[in-house]
């Protein structure tokens, strides 16, 4: 592509953000008529408190977003609300170097990376991510259902990097840990209607309330119910729109607040119904240099195969928070029971007459059909304080996981029909600490470490054959690092952290030899030097990190395009090194106006295969998949007083370079460069809050994966654009 024509490429979105902006401007210019008194008050305050100063738990004790040494990004309620934050997969444009994508499963399914860190085969029972997913700091081990419809939540923290030390489970390449909302000392409610396109309906609720006199017992309820017609994709072969889905969740919450205990109980529970995800067929031409879709369009499918997703999820999680002399205890219990039922054709649908089909027509010939049922245990015992009058700071604590899950495959593959049961148990425990020292009033040193061990086995069948396995892995994982505060408003940080996630079972092998032989575990070596700024009235934040990644036996799934087991994947150990810079930028000017934008620049690639084990070597200095050399996301938010509310809007653009979403780097997992314009304006007047939103509002067209053998070639689409209109009520 010409830079003309990649120069005009950007101008369109970026010219409409400008002309946004500077009707800002002119808005806030004396010339522009004067807001009602108590709404420039507000403007006025909110602007004299400048950038909001966000509280995390990303090193297990509170502490201000600003003083953590270490890549973390949050959101608070109203950026959620305002980002249009709806599920994990929304934070793909808002943190750099992160990306969350539905996997190729069920639409419930995800497929996390963060640093180019991630799995691509999260619908399988035996899949362990690199990318941490917590829920209430509860550890989530199925990423099956991980994608959530948030409903009212107290904050979201992104945590990139290895999560090795104070993070319960195979955290190598981050973590998201999402907060919500426990029930408060004063009544509170609310109550939500939305209608949007593609049949979008959906209903959400909140109450809280104080149960005792003296407000020490509380209790709250939430719950959303949501549904929609289509996914955007009509299905030519089957004559409709196809993507159909709907969702109910509840949680209740228990609460008790003393002096010397605080307590809550949590339980929720979610439904997901719908038909399911939809491959797109694609056929290569042009001498194989181009692939496009036989439909002739990433929103139009083939396939005569039916697609369904099912899944359920019950869970149960208490957090227990006590005092004993100057020692803080904490005890987080979980526990999460989910049923998945998910049926799809991975071909798209493939013309007759390319198999010499008489007739023609459309044929599946990739159908799978899963069933899992999982339940899984946690507790974490943690103990944190203060030594040496204040001047050393520590935790430490123990965690215990237990998860135990069935699946059932039925897959036919080229006509050809066959099974695989899977019967696995996995059980973890760790100790880890960590101790922060001060030496003078600016320089702190911080040392850690965490000692895991996992058990694992698996047994089932492939066909009529048994297999039995069983493995164990055990590993110590340092952390240390220094931080300096050059001012009391700039942190410079400097780290070395390891991260570890134990080897496994391949849950889409095509034999019992492949399914018998344990992968390696992997090792990740970390390095990261950091700079975060604010000025002393909060109008700007700056923040950037620089890191390198050295990974051995990367845990690499590749795809077997043919022979007798082609249409499965193996597992394969490469040692690989990365390295990126990322930077976060936040401006608030003037009153009413902030101004954010993000991005990272990045490289890496496979350097060598791992000497324990025979491998084919095919990937050496590919590019790793989901790790894009440059991504950039620019935004505003804008509120000021109109009438008697406040009208609030903004908008956010980002780009992310072309990428490889498979390790083997062909043509149809490559991913072209994506666009993304996102956009809201809301009106508050006293209790009512009115707000449209869109995303994808250029209406990008493409893919998000893809995968190939033989004749079958598909990809998976982006999400179509979607606009959804909310009335909000607070009583």
């Amino acid at each position: 592509m010409s830079r003309k024509s990649t120069g005009a490429r950007l101008r369109t979105p970026i010219a409409a953000l400008a002309a946004s902006l500077a009707a800002t401007a002119f808005a806030q210019t004396p010339a522009a008529p004067a807001a009602p008194a108590a709404a420039a008050s507000a403007a006025t305050k909110k602007a004299d408190e400048g950038l909001q100063t966000i509280n995390v738990t990303a090193q297990r004790v509170k502490q201000k977003l600003q003083d953590v040494p270490a890549a973390v990004t949050a959101f608070s309620p109203i950026a959620i609300e305002n980002l249009q934050i709806n599920s994990v997969m929304d934070i793909s444009r808002l943190v750099p170097n992160v990306k969350f994508d539905p996997v190729t499963a069920g639409t419930t399914s995800l497929k996390p990376f963060m640093r180019g860190g991630g799995v691509a085969d999260g619908g399988q029972i035996t899949s362990e991510s690199e990318v941490g997913i917590y829920v209430d700091d509860v550890y989530r081990a199925r990423l099956s259902a991980a994608l959530i419809d948030f409903v009212e939540l107290d904050r979201i923290e992104v945590l990139r990097g290895p999560q090795g030390v104070l993070y319960g489970r195979n955290s190598s390449a981050g973590a998201v840990n999402i907060i919500t909302r426990a029930p408060s000392d004063t009544f509170a409610a609310s109550a939500e209607i939305g209608f949007g396109n593609l049949g979008e309906k959906r209903l959400k609720g909140y109450v809280s309330s104080p149960l005792s006199a003296d407000k020490r017992w509380r209790a709250s309820l939430q719950g959303m119910t949501r549904q929609r017609d289509s996914n955007g994709q009509y299905n030519v072969t089957l004559k409709k729109d196809v993507g159909a889905e709907k969702f109910q969740g509840l949680q209740g919450d228990l609460a008790y607040e003393g002096k010397e205990l605080q307590a809550r109980l949590s339980v929720f529970h979610t439904h997901t119904d719908g038909d399911g995800q939809w491959a797109v067929p694609n056929t290569i031409t042009n001498n194989g240099a181009t692939i496009t879709p036989s439909t002739g369009s990433y929103r139009l499918v083939a396939s005569p195969h039916e697609s369904l997703t099912d899944v359920t999820q019950d869970g149960v999680t208490l957090r227990l928070t006590g005092n004993a002399g100057a020692v803080k205890l904490t005890s987080i219990t979980g526990y999460v029971k989910m049923d998945d039922h998910w049926t799809q054709d991975f071909s798209g649908g493939v013309a007759g007459s390319l198999l010499g089909i008489p007739g023609g027509g459309t044929v599946a010939l990739f159908d799978r059909d899963s069933v899992t049922d999982h339940h899984q245990f946690s507790q974490e015992l943690q103990a944190a304080g203060d030594l040496n009058g204040g001047q050393m700071s520590y935790v430490a604590g123990v965690y215990a996981f237990s998860e135990k899950g069935t699946q059932k495959l039925r897959s036919v593959i080229f006509f050809a029909p066959s099974s695989v049961d899977f019967n696995a148990d996995t059980k973890s425990l760790a100790l880890f600490g960590q101790l922060s020292a001060k030496f003078g009033e600016r320089t702190t040193l911080m040392v850690g470490g965490r000692y895991t061990k996992d058990d694992k086995h698996l047994d089932g069948s492939f066909g009529a054959t048994p297999f039995n396995q069983s493995s164990s892995y055990s590993r110590f994982n340092p952390k240390i690092g220094v931080d300096f505060k050059i001012t009391p408003e700039v942190l410079l940080y400097a780290s070395y952290s390891e991260g570890f996630k134990s080897g496994g079972y391949n849950g889409l092998a095509g034999s019992v030899a492949q399914i018998s032989k344990p992968f390696l575990p992997q090792y990740t070596d970390a390095y990261e030097f950091g700079v975060k700024t604010e000025t002393a009235d909060r109008k700007l934040r700056f923040n950037a990190a620089l890191f390198h990644n050295k990974i051995k036996n990367r845990q690499q799934t590749l795809t077997v395009a043919s022979g007798p087991a082609a249409g499965t994947f193996v597992v394969e150990s490469y040692n690989a090194k990365l390295s990126g810079l990322e930077v976060e930028l936040a401006w608030k000017p003037v009153a009413g106006l902030q101004l954010w934008a993000n991005g990272a620049v990045n490289t890496g690639k496979y350097v060598s295969c791992s000497t324990e084990v025979a491998v084919s070597c095919s990937v050496i200095n590919n590019k790793l998949p989901i790790f894009p050399d440059h991504v950039y996301t620019l935004g505003f938010d804008v509120d000021f007083g109109a009438g008697p509310g406040t009208i609030r809007y903004g908008a956010d653009y980002s780009e992310r370079d072309p990428y490889y979403s498979t390790a083997d780097n062909v043509l149809i997992g490559w991913v072209q460069r994506q666009k993304y314009l996102n956009g809201y304006i809301a009106y508050e007047q006293g209790s009512w809050t009115y707000q449209l939103s869109g995303k994808n509002l250029m209406q990008q067209e493409g893919w998000q994966t893809g995968f190939g053998f033989a004749v079958v070639q598909p990809r998976f689409a982006i999400p179509a654009r979607s606009v959804l209109f909310t009335a909000k009520y607070k009583f």
